[in-house]
């Protein structure tokens, strides 16, 4: 019997669990591309994600199609995996098991996703340039994906690492209307 050590600090998919050693080097992140292969795929086909959360459909026979639609693409490790995941009826939980396995590697490896929202499409070197200068200012590296959300009028709302910068027009207008309601009531 195989059993995975695969925790993170704080149990976010019920008993599976993402650890990364503190020691671990950069031959523990060769699975970090099978994992990504894998959760595109299962993101991306809702015939995968309807089998592995049929309740009638068996926890064997779900392995099954997980194992043939990836025993040449990834390593017998991310297999066995699989296998936990079934055996403790987790199925609908695996792209969140996945994903979080993907953050702790990033973690690891001190990269940090940041969404840059704003109110019209950046351009490539825009978004560039705002991934550049938040890199230099945290002191690593940071991948930025651009979100459109037309309400914020004008200017950007960053959100990196559980911390949110929000130097949009709608939050100016926001608090000035905060501030002529308190002089207002000060009156």
């Amino acid at each position: 019997t195989r059993s995975f050590n695969l925790y993170s600090d704080i149990q976010r998919a019920d008993d599976i669990v993402v650890i990364l050693p503190a020691e671990a080097g950069e031959k523990h992140f060769e699975f970090e591309e099978q994992v990504k292969l894998v959760l595109d795929v299962i993101s991306g086909d809702k015939e995968i994600m309807k089998i592995l959360t049929h309740p009638d459909i068996n926890g064997e026979d779900k392995m099954n199609v997980l194992t043939q639609a990836f025993k040449d693409s990834v390593d017998d490790d991310i297999m066995g995996l699989f296998s936990v995941i079934m055996r403790k009826n987790r199925e609908n939980q695996i792209t969140g098991i996945l994903e979080i396995f993907l953050e702790k590697v990033k973690s690891y490896k001190g990269i940090s996703d940041a969404v840059v929202e704003s109110a019209v499409p950046l351009s490539p070197e825009k978004l560039k340039v705002i991934e550049t200068k938040l890199a230099n200012k945290l002191n690593k590296q940071v991948v930025a994906k651009s979100v459109v959300v037309p309400e914020l009028l004008g200017g950007l709302r960053i959100s990196i690492d559980g911390h949110i910068l929000d130097k949009t027009v709608k939050r100016q207008i926001e608090d000035m209307k905060k501030q002529m309601l308190a002089t207002s009531l000060a009156q």
